[in-house]
């Protein structure tokens, strides 16, 4: 059996004593300051001489500051060579628009550090760290393939640490030896956050909304306080626990929803949603930003790379407004909820409907190369007029890219 490669992130708990957390605060402290001596120099040297630094030229730099700082001396040499990496790769996601200008980083902002190589090394419960000593951690899961990487994460008082790993699994059949039987369509929405073609669905339990008088109570408590007091500090701690804690019930729920999809079908055929656009809509913003849409569409992907599956993504025009049997174009606003053709007589729900309709669409379209980042869909719906297209965008429901 052909298998092919995938990386895997794992992240672990970490409880480490007084004296190593001391260590590695003063480690994230002093790489924060290298960080911004690194930027500073960059931006000086192209403004004076109009000379760009190389990434191996910032190492280089990297490595004469080290001999004059006795607290960069206490850290591992490689994770200060990744600290230029990340000096230059900032720079280059500015240039090639993927990101804002290079900012100055607050020491309470620079939260992480990476061994790229070496330095680390993972012994039964305890994880050796060069510089810092065998720190406990707590392995909730078997860690799989090869590690290539780790990094340190401290958040809201707690440290993680992540593992990259390399290992293989089976190399996805292709979609078209697939049974139709294991193909599912699945629409998403607001009042049911996945309807499936087989007219099982999902109710989203609003985690943030559960959880908004509390936050609300917070931050007026926060607003009143002197900024630098100690209760301040306090506060702000307590609130970011709970953001927090909102966004961990959040993607436990997303992942547990994602493994009793895939124990169901191969293929998954899911709406490419422009999400940033509906967010426009300052009535619904809030509830779509709840759902995270997006954030489920990745960890389906990353769900069907381990299992050999495959996720395909559709334009999302028209699904909801034509006939999933005879492609009739039926306008509905929002407050529809029933789908009733008046060519084939189809009597059932709204999202059943465009579910049915997704499948089939899925169906007659192949596995996007680009990993669902355009449409995949040679058949399309049956173009309708400009003012057909421009009424559908006006409501704010499921935009094209």
């Amino acid at each position: 059996m052909q298998e092919q490669p995938l990386f895997s992130t794992y992240r672990y708990r970490l409880y480490p004593s007084c004296v190593q957390e001391m260590r590695l605060k003063r480690s994230l402290h002093a790489l924060c300051e290298l960080y911004n001596t690194l930027r500073a120099e960059k931006i000086r040297q192209y403004q004076q001489n109009h000379q760009s630094l190389s990434r191996t030229e910032l190492r280089s730099l990297a490595l004469q500051i080290r001999r004059n700082n006795p607290e960069l001396q206490e850290v591992y040499s490689q994770v200060e060579q990744n600290v230029a990496d990340r000096v230059a790769i900032a720079f280059k996601n500015y240039f090639q628009g993927r990101a804002r200008f290079p900012r100055t980083k607050r020491t309470k902002d620079y939260g992480s550090f990476t061994y790229p190589q070496s330095g680390f090394k993972l012994e039964d419960s305890r994880l050796f760290l060069s510089k810092i000593g065998r720190v406990r951690i707590f392995l909730h899961r078997p860690l799989q393939g090869t590690v290539r990487r780790l990094t340190i994460k401290y958040t809201v008082g707690e440290w993680y640490a992540i593992l990259l790993t390399n290992r293989t699994t089976p190399l996805k059949p292709p979609i078209s030896h697939v049974a139709n039987d294991k193909v599912r369509g699945g629409d998403l929405g607001l009042e049911r956050f996945v309807t499936l073609d087989n007219g099982e669905s999902v109710q989203y339990p609003k985690f943030l909304r559960a959880a908004e008088e509390k936050i609300k109570h917070l931050q007026r408590r926060l607003a009143r306080k002197r900024k630098g007091s100690r209760r301040r500090r306090v506060l702000a701690r307590q609130l970011a626990r709970l953001h927090m804690h909102v966004a961990r019930q959040r993607e436990d729920w997303q992942k547990k929803l994602v493994n009793a999809i895939f124990k169901e079908c191969d293929v998954l055929v899911l709406e490419k949603l422009n999400v940033a656009h509906m967010l426009s809509n300052r009535q619904l913003a809030k509830a779509i930003m709840d759902s995270s849409w997006s954030q489920f569409a990745l960890k389906c992907m990353r769900k069907a790379d381990m299992l050999a599956k495959h996720v395909v993504f559709i334009d999302p025009y028209g699904t909801s407004q034509f006939c999933h049997q005879c492609l009739t174009w039926v306008p509905k606003t929002l407050a529809d909820r029933e789908h009733r053709c008046p060519n084939c007589e189809a009597d059932l729900p709204r999202d059943l409907n465009s579910a049915l309709l997704i499948r089939k669409l899925g169906i007659l379209s192949c596995s996007p190369s680009d990993g669902g980042l355009s449409p995949a869909e040679p058949k399309p719906l049956p173009m309708r007029t400009l003012k057909h297209r421009q009424v559908a965008a006006l409501k704010r429901e499921a935009h094209s890219l």
